[in-house]
């Protein structure tokens, strides 16, 4: 029977890390900065399928005027943006390193993959689980 929760487990697990993310993201959107940014670089790595993935890396300038350059963590191929592209970010202003390109996909990618991947576990865990 203990083997049989493991699914279900793991599923519930995830969408505590799923609502965790989605309050970090919120708390920071509630309190960040928000100015217009340039795409300056596109950064290619080796993805773990055998191509290849391309984040940008980006830089704005604070409401007090300090130049700031970040790589954003998401990545992607093809890449969502261009170089020259002008973007929305969002920074923290008491650690402006600490930003975030503002679009859907950047903010809310993590909360949604954990959330999708947790409801999936806890509900075939429980399907299973009634089956028997």
């Amino acid at each position: 029977m203990s083997g049989s929760l493991i699914l279900p487990g793991v599923g519930v697990l995830f969408i505590g890390v799923a609502v965790f993310i989605l309050i970090r993201t919120q708390l920071f959107i509630n309190n960040a900065q928000q100015v217009t940014g340039t795409v300056i670089r596109l950064v290619r790595s080796h993805s773990n399928k055998g191509g290849y993935s391309y984040s940008p890396v980006y830089q704005f300038r604070t409401l007090e005027g300090q130049m700031i350059e970040v790589q954003d963590n998401l990545s992607s191929n093809p890449p969502m943006f261009r170089e020259g592209q002008t973007i929305e970010v969002l920074y923290d202003p008491s650690n402006p390193h600490k930003a975030r390109i503002k679009k859907w996909m950047s903010l809310y990618f993590l909360p949604l993959l954990f959330g999708f991947l947790g409801s999936t576990f806890t509900c075939t865990g429980v399907f299973t689980l009634l089956m028997r």
